[in-house]
């Protein structure tokens, strides 16, 4: 018998190991790109305190929380508070990033447009003080 939560929409996924998070973040694959679809479609866990990077998309994202309480900031601007049922539509080419609040996990289905190869161009993680400015 799985000991997965079962409350939620898909299961948790590998662990993102990959040098652009910060804390426990998990990814379930849900669609590869292909020759039909430019586009990826994952799941993405955050535990509590877990974050991406800084990053953009060349050609834009859209988050869909399904669980959780989580944030939203685009460089410059004041992080929003997301939660679940939020859709949030990211222009392509702005700095941002997203992950769980300090307290809570949060969960997202990510849809990643692709530019030829590429999805998401990574830049310098939060800083601590950032992420807690942003969780005031």
């Amino acid at each position: 018998m799985s000991t997965e939560n079962t409350s939620s929409l898909f299961s948790k996924g590998e662990k993102l190991t990959n040098g652009y998070f910060t804390g426990d973040a998990y990814l379930q694959l849900l669609l590869a790109k292909d020759k039909n679809n430019d586009f990826v479609i994952g799941s993405v866990t955050f535990e509590a305190g877990a974050r991406t990077n800084w990053h953009t998309h060349p050609r834009g994202q859209v988050l869909i929380v399904t669980e959780g309480l989580g944030l939203y900031q685009e460089k410059g601007k004041p992080a929003q508070s997301i939660k679940k049922g939020d859709i949030i539509n990211i222009p392509e080419n702005v700095e941002h990033w997203h992950g769980a609040s300090a307290t809570s996990k949060m969960v997202h289905i990510a849809i990643t447009n692709y530019e030829g190869e590429v999805n998401a161009v990574w830049l310098s993680p939060v800083t601590d003080l950032e992420y807690s400015e942003a969780n005031k």
